[in-house]
């Protein structure tokens, strides 16, 4: 069976040794695109093991990366003591309400792994709004607009004993948020996504409702493998599922994502649509960046 997706040549399209700076890894990176260029959001651990957010800007989206040597995001400011530890996997989306865009990212101190969110216009600073939920809380996604008058985001929070299921919330005000739903739970028995999911990239709109994304855990003699698999959501209440496909749709095959820091591991965080084509920016073997592109019709009918 032909896969679906379609790994760029460039891969791995950045890698540490890219990086201005010496780093350990470059991974999960946020993806839109900003004055006619492709913009990524990249979590880089650098050779302290703490992880902050910068940016790369292409403008093809494939090579020619210009990497910022200034953290967009950094860990360790004294004013934001729950981002201690690190500033990790950030998702970014357009709001055009707010003509500004907005992150979603990991906070991780010793309190825990809890979300944050900022914002920014132009991707030289951001500004931070704060948390948005305590931990253990993560794989945060917002979506770009609002239904019935709200904003309303998917995160992972952990519920105890193994339990890890992708969760909705609502706002007025993308600062208070209440009315939680369980929306995507893990799989069953031996599926692909068993042990945990969590949202991928922040959903995109369809003809037939949200597109999301989402990463699944299975344990092999105790070892972790990451896969993708995708789900499409309603139009206009978002916590409804309405399908799911049985399979995983991307899984680690190339060198590069076996060989690394985490082995078998593709954990994508970015996606553009651009024409009819779905682009796919995510982390491999928490070590380097990969693109994967895949025609929109074919990723649905998975999934229809």
């Amino acid at each position: 069976m032909k896969p679906i997706f379609d790994r760029s040549a460039k891969n791995p399209i950045i890698k540490a040794q890219d990086i201005p700076f010496p780093a350990e890894a470059v991974l999960n990176p946020g993806a839109c695109e900003h004055d006619g260029q492709v913009v990524l959001l990249l979590r880089v651990e650098d050779n302290s093991g703490y992880s902050s957010v910068y940016v790369a800007r292409s403008d093809n989206g494939v090579d020619g990366w210009d990497i910022s040597r200034t953290p967009l995001l950094e860990y360790g400011n004294p004013r934001w003591r729950y981002e201690k530890w690190g500033v990790e996997d950030a998702r970014v989306v357009y709001v055009a309400e707010k003509e500004q865009y907005y992150i979603t990212y990991t906070a991780y101190s010793s309190a825990g792994a809890a979300v944050g969110l900022a914002k920014t216009r132009d991707f030289e600073k951001a500004e931070r709004v704060g948390l948005i939920f305590s931990p253990n809380n993560k794989d945060a996604v917002l979506f770009p607009e609002k239904f019935d008058g709200r904003w309303a985001v998917l995160h992972r929070p952990d519920a105890g004993g193994g339990i890890e299921n992708i969760w909705s919330a609502y706002s007025p005000d993308l600062i208070h948020w209440g009315e939680p739903h369980c929306v995507l739970p893990e799989g069953n028995g031996p599926a692909w996504d068993a042990e945990k999911v969590g949202s991928g990239p922040p959903p995109v709109l369809t003809e037939h409702g949200w597109l999301l994304l989402y990463h699944g855990v299975k344990l092999y003699a105790g070892q972790m493998a990451y896969r993708v698999g995708g789900a499409i959501l309603d139009r206009k209440h978002p916590h409804k599922v309405i399908a799911r496909g049985r399979r995983n749709i991307f899984k680690a095959t190339a060198i590069y994502e076996f060989s690394g820091l985490i082995p078998n591991v593709v954990f994508p965080t970015g996606l553009l649509l651009r024409g009819d084509e779905l682009w796919m920016y995510y982390g491999a073997a928490d070590t380097c960046v990969c693109l994967a592109t895949a025609k929109l019709d074919d990723v649905l009918s998975e999934l229809t």
